[in-house]
């Protein structure tokens, strides 16, 4: 596997005598926009959890930028180039948004901090509008915004986003990809984790499917909305009878 960002032959699990995510391999590129799917309980967070550091990892190997970043601590991950937003406790409620961004641009140089939260605004108008607001009394679609601007605001070399429309209205899920879609086009690599399928197949570039920990289908994203398989299992609301090979 080769890219920004690699998986290889990764095994991941709370317990090593009972693993989540079984020998998966993948890789993404630097500027591609790759969304993980499958049916619940298939280790889709797990998965991204492993390589930010969050699960433990039991075998496979794990490289950011041609660094080997298996065996690295989760915080020093960030250090690294690696952003993650998590689906929940993605922010501090009782902070401020300003407060949130500057918290988040700690681990950077002094002279850095002020320009990176300062473009994060330019980035993000719905939270300069505001930015002495507290966290806690914003909307969820607003709530997700700040959280993807905290993990932006170190210019990770890899974005990794686990389930950002979870709870949110259909038209927030609509903005919050707008603005997804949006950040990828500045040339931020990201890895989505999506349970809209849609959604998720209209703004990625390619669709990975993941089924039992394994991942079962790999393809552009325009041909995964096109696959009457891939259609019968995961976009139509059936129960799946058979696995994608």
């Amino acid at each position: 596997m080769t890219g920004i960002l690699t998986l290889q032959g990764v095994v991941s699990g709370y317990q090593a005598d009972l693993p989540i995510i079984r020998d998966v391999s993948l890789g993404v590129a630097k500027g591609e926009f790759v969304v993980l799917l499958g049916p619940n309980g298939a280790g889709k967070s797990t998965l991204v959890k492993t390589v930010a550091g969050l699960v433990p990892m039991h075998a496979g190997r794990v490289t950011l930028a041609g660094r080997d970043i298996t065996n690295v601590p989760a915080h020093q991950k960030l250090r690294d180039g690696l952003g993650f937003v998590p689906q929940t406790e993605n922010i501090f409620a009782t902070m401020t948004i300003r407060e949130n961004l500057q918290l988040a641009a700690q681990i950077l140089p002094k002279a850095r901090r002020a320009d990176r939260i300062e473009a994060m605004f330019q980035m993000f108008p719905d939270l300069a509008a505001r930015p002495s607001t507290r966290a806690g009394g914003l909307s969820g679609g607003q709530r997700q915004m700040l959280a993807v601007a905290r993990a932006l605001v170190i210019e990770p070399e890899v974005l990794i986003l686990d389930e950002p429309s979870a709870g949110l209205s259909p038209k927030m899920v609509s903005e919050v990809f707008e603005q997804l879609g949006r950040i990828n086009q500045t040339g931020v690599t990201m890895l989505l984790v999506e349970q809209n399928v849609r959604a998720g197949l209209e703004i990625a570039s390619r669709g990975v499917i993941l089924v039992e920990g394994r991942v079962a289908h790999d393809a552009p994203a325009a041909d995964l909305q096109g696959d009457p398989i891939v259609s019968r299992l995961y976009l139509g609301g059936h129960q799946p009878r058979t696995k994608v090979s």
